[in-house]
């Protein structure tokens, strides 16, 4: 607590002299160098969760916290941690990542009787709700300007947690102009022509994600009425709610191929463990995607994951980026608390008295 108080007590004393242009050079070679008395490598961790063996990890100003930090110790054994190398991505978030959120695995919350129905009727409705969403979405993407538009739509479960860093950089290798359709795993399922007679093709799941061009949204968006409408089982049938199928199918149908990441995850870590080993868990270096992950958890691997990232750039010496991922973080923080603010609350504060 000391050290840390000093630090800002000294940065803040500089930073009133120094010209804000120089911060890059005040980081990296005043506060950050090895060689100053400011830098201790005995005072930084490998991981700050992972390796860390007090009894506690709150900070001594973090008084009674709901859920301790120490439970996110229970991911350092589950999920792979690299503690250096970081890569930024090159793609920007703000334009890249449409996320698609389907909340279709309410089932598990609804009760036997007129809640079950509702729900029954509500997925019974998923399929059709996707293919017309994703045309109207699509349709309001070209409204706006070529450099506003979205690059990646990406449709999940909201019961599936998504690392957006992580998942950009799954992506860059791949060239959003062409018609691609990505996911985390695939089986084998009945597909329908128009006349309901069935044939078998590969599909896939919906339990990592769905992740499509902005080339094949704009190809499929003539095709996904007509399909939904007059090819795919309508409500009442056993395959009416299927959507990942029905999506499959019809890309398929149009002679696109699937390609698989192994980085989007089709269960949580646990399951993985449970299902494939421990081994089968950690292969992959920076996981994209967990699916079947309860809301609370999805806070826990998020806070989790915001420790592992400034660990990196710690480590990796990269301190204007560690400047503006804390900025970014500081952003969001504040935004989120605002979000149920009065838009127009400038109003309010300026009739206050």
């Amino acid at each position: 607590m000391i050290l840390i108080t000093g630090i800002s007590l000294i940065l803040y004393a500089l930073l009133k002299w120094v010209d804000l242009d120089n911060i890059d050079f005040l980081l990296k070679y005043v506060v950050f160098n090895s060689s100053s008395a400011l830098y201790r490598p005995k005072f930084l961790r490998k991981s700050f969760v992972c390796d860390y063996e007090a009894n506690t990890m709150e900070y001594p100003w973090i008084d009674n916290r709901s859920r301790s930090a120490k439970s996110l110790k229970t991911y350092c054994s589950k999920i792979a941690n690299p503690i250096k190398d970081w890569k930024k991505a090159t793609l920007h978030l703000s334009f890249s990542l449409l996320l698609l959120y389907i909340a279709h695995e309410l089932r598990a919350y609804a009760t036997h009787g007129r809640l079950e129905k509702h729900w029954q009727r509500l997925y019974q409705s998923n399929t059709k709700k996707i293919f017309h969403g994703l045309q109207l979405i699509y349709r309001k993407q070209q409204s706006l300007h070529a450099s506003k538009r979205y690059i990646w739509y990406i449709l999940v479960g909201c019961d599936t947690y998504i690392n957006p860093p992580y998942f950009l950089k799954q992506l860059e290798p791949y060239d959003f102009m062409q018609p691609y359709f990505i996911g985390g795993s695939f089986a084998e399922e009945l597909c329908y022509h128009k006349n309901k007679t069935t044939y078998r093709s590969q599909f896939i799941g919906g339990n990592s994600a769905h992740v499509f061009s902005t080339a094949l949204v704009e190809t499929l968006y003539s095709h996904l009425s007509p399909f939904v409408e007059t090819v795919w089982p309508q409500p009442n049938h056993s395959s009416a709610a299927m959507s990942d199928i029905a999506l499959s199918c019809l890309i398929i149908s149009l002679g696109y191929k699937m390609t698989i990441l192994s980085s989007f995850m089709r269960r949580s870590s646990k399951g993985i463990i449970e299902e494939f080993g421990l081994k089968n868990a950690l292969r992959v270096r920076e996981p994209s995607s967990w699916h079947y992950i309860h809301p609370l958890q999805m806070i826990d691997l998020d806070e989790f994951y915001a420790y592992h990232d400034v660990d990196r750039l710690m480590n990796d010496q990269k301190w204007m980026e560690l400047v503006d991922f804390i900025r970014l973080l500081i952003g969001t923080h504040y935004e989120t608390l605002r979000k149920h603010q009065p838009l127009d609350s400038h109003k309010l504060v300026r009739h206050y008295k």
